[in-house]
């Protein structure tokens, strides 16, 4: 049975593996690791929303890596997608979604037979606050939130996520972590909002 995943931030030809975390030594182990986790899994006929940073910005030599993984690709735009056109990308994606920009799709629940309607974006600030967001674009700092789920590989063991199996980590959220796990809105946390991190986002939108 045909299946849709969804997957961000594969950085193919990346090579900044201290700063993101990731245990590779050089951008060919890296790629093979992402091409063999993800074509074990999607097949050729599969569906797969690429949320975001197909590839490294400073790398575009190896946008021809896209072509071998499975799947009948879209690409929701990412901030490392922007150096790229869309007749640079046209070869590997059926569909382009701008930058900043996202796709409404709905999932089956298989154990209450719920549809769940979902917003797939890049940036989390650009989610919707009354549909459940999946994002990319945060890498490992946190793989949920309230009303967010990251689907980038650097918190699903570099795999890409099936979308049936969004409503489980949503009842995940919804029923099951306690408030250690919202801890960021702890007052331990919450006093210092505006006084470290980063002001503003990635996302930029042109004029």
């Amino acid at each position: 049975m045909k299946k849709t995943f969804v997957t961000a931030d594969l950085h193919i030809g990346e090579d900044r593996f201290e700063i993101m975390g990731r245990p590779f030594q050089t951008q060919q182990e890296h790629v093979d690791t992402l091409l063999r986790n993800h074509n074990s899994v999607v097949s050729p006929d599969d569906d797969v929303i690429v949320v975001g940073d197909v590839c490294y910005q400073k790398t575009p030599e190896w946008l021809p890596w896209i072509a071998k993984f499975n799947g009948n690709k879209i690409l929701i735009r990412g901030n490392h997608d922007r150096v790229f056109t869309d007749e640079q990308l046209k070869p590997y994606f059926s569909e382009i979604i701008p930058d900043g920009d996202g796709i409404i799709r709905h999932i089956e629940d298989t154990e209450t037979r719920d549809r769940i309607v979902v917003y797939i974006t890049h940036y989390p600030s650009r989610g919707l606050p009354n549909v459940f967001t999946l994002c990319g674009h945060i890498h490992n700092a946190w793989r949920y939130q309230l009303n967010t789920m990251n689907i980038g590989v650097d918190v699903n063991h570099f795999y890409p996520t099936d979308m049936a199996r969004i409503p489980f980590y949503l009842r995940a959220i919804s029923e099951y972590y306690d408030e250690d796990v919202w801890n960021a809105y702890h007052k331990n946390n919450a006093d210092y909002v505006g006084l470290r991190g980063k002001k503003g986002s990635y996302y930029s939108p042109t004029k």
